[in-house]
């Protein structure tokens, strides 16, 4: 059976059926960098980590999803080797970064060596529609709503005027990378 399969395969005859489209039932967005240098302050490291957070929340926005798990990775410097690949699930599914930021901090600080860092990556994973959410009595909903309206309200702008067009303020010192990569396209100087 499976040799008869092979040899069709092989002569370009496949008896499968297109129509039917394989539909994951969730997807992950993720972003992961190789750093041009050494990162041993912990601070820059996490300012880095915010900016790889912003851009994966941007991506969850476009496609009108929000996550619950969170997936950090960080890679040693190849004088030390190693690093480490965890997981957490929040307690409510976001796409802002302000709400999964925290639980990435949770990660790195529980998780890290403090060796040099020299690649980061975050994927968020089991995500679902965007849609109403059910109200809590502890926490101020207007606020909630405001974070919201600000997010797309820079989406939009960025995406009319691009991705440098509103930054963080600290995406303009020496050691951000996010002024760079947002120059880059398909992962090389455009």
């Amino acid at each position: 059976m499976l040799g008869e399969e092979l040899h069709q395969h092989a002569n370009g005859i496949d008896y499968s059926r297109i129509s039917n489209v394989y539909i994951p039932s969730s997807r992950s967005f993720g972003k992961s960098q190789i750093l041009f240098r050494d990162y041993t302050n912990r601070k820059e490291v996490e300012l880095l980590l915010l900016e790889l957070l912003d851009d994966v929340c941007f991506r969850l926005r476009m496609h009108q999803v929000v996550a619950q798990n969170v997936h950090l990775s960080i890679g040693y410097s190849k004088q030390t080797g190693g690093g480490f690949s965890r997981q957490k699930k929040m307690g409510r599914a976001s796409n802002l970064s302000q709400d999964i930021f925290p639980y990435c901090l949770t990660i790195l600080h529980t998780f890290d060596s403090g060796m040099p860092v020299r690649s980061i990556g975050i994927s968020l994973s089991n995500t679902s529609i965007q849609k109403e959410e059910q109200m809590s009595l502890f926490e101020d909903i207007d606020q909630r709503e405001r974070a919201y309206a600000l997010a797309k309200t820079i989406d939009e702008i960025r995406m009319r005027y691009g991705k440098n067009s509103v930054l963080r303020a600290s995406s303009h010192l020496e050691h951000s990378t996010a002024r760079y990569r947002n120059g880059l396209l398909g992962g090389h100087k455009a």
